[in-house]
């Protein structure tokens, strides 16, 4: 019985195509005529085929980055430059030599934060639904014409996306859609000189709420460079993370997710609106706030609940040791047959309850084969749990997260094992 990974919110990435085809009818019914724009066509067409690629063939970090880099690439070759960005206090801040860099590090980053943002179902489209809506608004208020169909052509598609999943429970965007959605949004920004309010709106709420700014380029340089760090050490690093290791429901920490991307959305449109200073006193005020919330609920989490659900689980490595050395002693004086049913059940939680329990681990596969003895079957799973405490460690806060949603099945599993322990005594 094989086991791999598989990344459940990427089996229907239809959304994704949606949005891609409700966006570029919008820009050729607008751009058709400048031809000289048909490289940013081809340029995020390029980006939603490598989520597409992503979420059929699940590329390694460093191939997806590497084929982003690509297509974004070729989008600053062909003229889109972030030349400068508003000055908080006066004029424009411009980046001259340094455009280059700025502008591939400003979409990749962009693709990559809408992208993580889906590892919580709907959270990528609805944050950007908020985002696309503000960016619409002042970019209306600013007159900014284009910027306002572009924005409001993502805005449609996303909105469909949602009423469409809503009804039918199949629709999502897939890497595709959310890395085309964070282009597109990166794009909006540059195009429609609107960069501050993108970055108020979206930047925020994705990685200085909840984690500091010196934490995410940390991650971003380790997934590069190191070999042993992982992706899902990356995702659950994330602000969701927090919330749903806080207790909170998955419905629940999207709605606070959103709550949070409103009002820094709305931030964004005072500062259009009030004078410099009382625009960064209201933000500073809004995000030291929330950062001092999130912070105290890590922190009474961590109190709260410390590594549950790793303690049980090493708990049913330990019965499992106990049952095999009781196995071991039943097998030399012939007495495996008494306990038949036992044996059955055992069976029965090597070969189908635990797997279950590593399906969301990233770079594990392994197989537990039905043909084989009670013996080699115990060995196996036996061997599987000592490669998952050393693959997580010392991050084990990360293996109790992925194990969050098991800990009442790991508590009936040591159970089970209680007892047939006590009937192999």
């Amino acid at each position: 019985m094989e086991f791999n990974k598989k990344r459940e919110s990427n089996n229907y990435p239809y959304g994704g195509l949606l949005v891609f085809i409700i966006f570029m009818i919008g820009f050729f019914l607008l751009r058709a005529g400048e031809s000289s724009n048909y490289h940013l066509l081809f340029g995020l067409f390029l980006i939603y085929i490598v989520g597409l690629i992503d979420d059929y063939k699940d590329l390694s970090v460093k191939s997806k980055l590497f084929l982003q880099f690509a297509a974004v690439l070729y989008l600053v070759i062909f003229g889109i430059r972030v030349n400068y960005v508003t000055n908080p206090f006066e004029g424009f801040i411009y980046f001259e030599e340094l455009s280059f860099p700025v502008t591939i590090l400003w979409i990749l980053s962009m693709i990559n934060l809408v992208n993580l943002l889906d590892a919580l179902k709907g959270l990528a489209s609805g944050t950007a639904i908020i985002s696309s809506l503000f960016i619409m608004i002042i970019a209306w208020d600013m007159g900014r014409f284009l910027t306002v169909v572009f924005a409001a052509m993502l805005l449609i598609g996303l909105v469909i996306i949602k009423l469409l999943h809503r009804r039918y429970g199949s629709w999502q965007l897939g890497n595709s859609g959310s890395m085309f959605t964070g282009a597109v949004l990166a794009l909006i920004s540059i195009l429609g000189a609107v960069k501050s309010i993108t970055f108020i709106s979206l930047f925020l709420p994705v990685i200085l709420l909840g984690i500091p700014i010196i934490n995410g380029i940390i991650a971003f340089y380790q997934i590069i460079f190191k070999k042993d760090f992982k992706l899902n050490q990356l995702r659950t690093r994330m602000l969701h993370h927090i919330l749903l290791e806080s207790g909170m429901s998955e419905e629940q920490s999207r709605h606070i997710l959103y709550i949070i991307s409103f009002v820094f959305g709305l931030a964004a449109f005072l500062l259009t609106k009030i004078t410099t200073t009382q625009s960064f006193m209201i933000i500073i005020i809004i995000f030291f706030g929330l950062l001092v919330y999130f912070r105290e609920l890590r922190h009474n989490t961590a109190k709260k609940s410390r590594l549950t659900n790793v303690k049980l689980l090493k708990d049913i490595q330990l019965s499992l040791y106990q049952i095999r050395d009781k196995l071991q002693y039943k097998l030399a004086n012939g007495e495996l047959s008494i306990v038949k049913q036992e044996m059955q059940d055992l069976e029965d939680i090597l070969t189908k309850k635990l797997p279950n329990y590593f399906t969301d681990i990233e770079d594990i596969s392994y197989s537990i084969e039905n043909n084989n003895s009670i013996e080699k079957q115990l060995d196996d799973m036996l061997h599987l749990l000592e490669n998952v405490f050393d693959y997580y460690y010392p991050e084990f806060d990360n293996l109790n997260y992925i194990l969050k949603d098991y800990e009442s099945e790991l508590k009936d599993t040591i159970d089970k094992l209680d007892e047939i322990y006590l009937k192999l005594k």
